[in-house]
């Protein structure tokens, strides 16, 4: 995963640290995950871009593409307007929606969230019962996977618009472009791959396919036997990797020669 391409967004900052550090509380209800708070959900959106807000609008004016034009300009105010009167179809109130994975790593892993379901606080034990008929079947193999991308340094978002369970991020969606789709499988036939291949290729991203190895018989009833599951990941190769190798070769075999130049001289 080492060539995986991170490609940083045009004015973009980087991103604060990418976990939460303040408690937070959430509730089950009607089937999602809620945390009703805004100043929370702000706080959990913010440190690791964890969860989606519903009717979410994104200011979309970078205004230093637009370097010739002056402050006062007529084309400025119209922008600004435009933007507030965006701005003003946003919800008052702001929940953030989590995934069953999501809400998972941050009360197990990282032990910032707190979740209720009819005014009763769950147990990590009861919570784990509560998010797997949630998650529904492929729930355990999910959040390991999750977990692993996760604490490996990656920001993690869905990859439902690509057809695979995640995007990872280098820093987060906000200043980076995704630099892989993650697909997970335990099998899958050659005409898939191709098409997968060649749709994140596009988009100049890898693909990375993983397959999650439970033991036979293993009691998922607990929340520990996350720990008894295996990873099997490989890359496939795609056209800016290739290139990516490629570049790595040339610069080898330039510094060889100037190395060769060099003893020539002396």
């Amino acid at each position: 995963m080492n060539l995986l391409r991170n490609e940083k967004k045009y004015g973009e900052e980087d991103p604060p640290e990418q976990v939460p550090f303040h408690v937070s509380h959430a509730i089950i209800y009607g089937g999602s995950i809620i945390v009703p708070d805004e100043r929370s959900s702000s706080h959990i959106y913010a440190h690791g871009c964890y969860g989606c807000f519903l009717n979410e609008r994104v200011e979309r004016i970078n205004h230093r593409l637009l370097p010739e034009v002056q402050e006062g300009d007529e084309i400025v105010k119209r922008l600004k307007d435009a933007e507030g009167t965006w701005k003003d179809r946003r919800p008052i109130h702001e929940r953030l929606y989590l995934s069953p994975e999501e809400a998972a790593f941050l009360s197990i892993d990282v032990n910032v969230l707190i979740v209720s379901e009819n005014k009763k606080e769950l147990s990590l034990d009861e919570l784990w019962l509560r998010l797997k008929d949630l998650g529904g079947p492929s729930f355990l193999k999910r959040y390991v996977l999750y977990r692993y991308l996760r604490n490996n340094g990656w920001c993690v978002r869905s990859g439902l618009p690509y057809g695979c369970e995640y995007l990872i991020y280098q820093g987060s969606p906000i200043s980076h472009h995704a630099a892989a789709g993650v697909k997970m499988e335990t099998q899958m036939d050659g005409h898939t791959l191709i098409g997968f291949n060649r749709e994140l290729t596009n988009m100049k991203k890898a693909l990375i396919i993983v397959t999650p190895l439970v033991p036979e018989g293993l009691d998922t009833s607990n929340y520990k036997s996350a720990d008894s599951v295996e990873l099997s990941m490989s890359t496939s190769v795609t056209m800016f990797v290739e290139r990516k190798m490629n570049d790595i070769k040339k610069k080898e075999i330039e510094e060889f020669k100037r190395n060769l130049k060099r003893k020539a001289d002396e």
